[in-house]
């Protein structure tokens, strides 16, 4: 999600006019249709055939009913937070993670995964070294995405943002842009490769700002959902498969007390 924290104070205006090398992924269109669609019980054949899934989900589908499937630890998480947006992104994303892993692990039981978050957001599951986890959202938009290797991801809803902190730095020299629609969507595409860049790496975006490249170890790719967000991948050498689902929850159980 993109941080509107102020940012350090160094004067990078002598890198401002140096041009950016990194050239951004294609930005892949993708709408939500019955083939893109993924039920619980398709979760493994999807898994067997893919290094990477991503699972698409809207809040609105939020019940305080869904807090039954946090553990303890979990639960008193879920009170600290501050704002009932976070509270409600915490609950569905955590509840959404568990199903998804128990039908990937094939568990008998939802408390068969425990998940534990490390720093700069990585989730991982305890006693499962061969799943990374990396999680984001942004407005009603939550994108969980689970995966055979170490990867990073970001999604953020298309909408107007206020780039004048961010604009001098190297990877946001911007020449593609004819008009403010298409700046507004490439600073955003720049942002979620950005993000999913440091979660991959386990660093904080602010330290990646200052670079002038990412990696040409690291494969990314980026699509624009439904007109209305993008979502950006970053996977290590091997990019393997990946695919974007929407989760249709209908049906599951999850939600049956609404």
């Amino acid at each position: 999600m993109y941080d509107t924290r102020p940012l350090p104070k160094e004067n990078w205006s002598h890198v401002r006019y140096k041009e950016m090398t990194f050239n951004p992924p294609p930005l892949t269109p993708w709408n939500a249709t019955n083939a893109n669609r993924c039920a619980f019980d398709e979760i493994f054949s999807y898994w067997k055939d893919y290094d990477t899934l991503t699972f698409l989900v809207d809040l609105g589908i939020y019940h305080p009913s869904l807090s039954t499937f946090l553990d303890q630890s979990e639960k008193e998480k879920e009170l600290s937070y501050k704002t009932a947006v976070s509270r409600k992104r915490f609950v569905v994303s955590r509840t959404i993670i568990k199903h998804v892993l128990k039908n990937i692990l094939l568990a008998p039981n939802l408390s068969d995964s425990i998940l534990i978050r490390k720093k700069y957001g990585r989730i991982l599951v305890k006693d499962v070294p061969g799943i990374s986890i990396s999680l984001s959202y942004s407005g009603t938009c939550i994108a969980i995405t689970v995966g055979k290797q170490k990867i990073g991801s970001d999604i953020e809803v298309i909408r107007p943002v206020d780039i004048r902190k961010i604009k001098s730095y190297p990877l946001f020299y911007d020449t593609r842009s004819r008009n403010e629609k298409e700046r507004i969507r490439n600073f955003l595409q720049m942002w979620t490769l950005l993000e999913a860049y440091a979660k991959l790496l386990d660093r904080s975006a602010y330290s990646c700002l200052i670079e002038k490249d990412l990696s040409r170890e690291v494969n990314f790719v980026s699509y624009c959902i439904n007109t209305t967000s993008i979502f950006s991948l970053a996977s290590g050498p091997d990019p393997g498969k990946d695919v974007l689902l929407w989760l249709d929850t209908a049906g599951s159980g999850i939600v049956s007390e609404f």
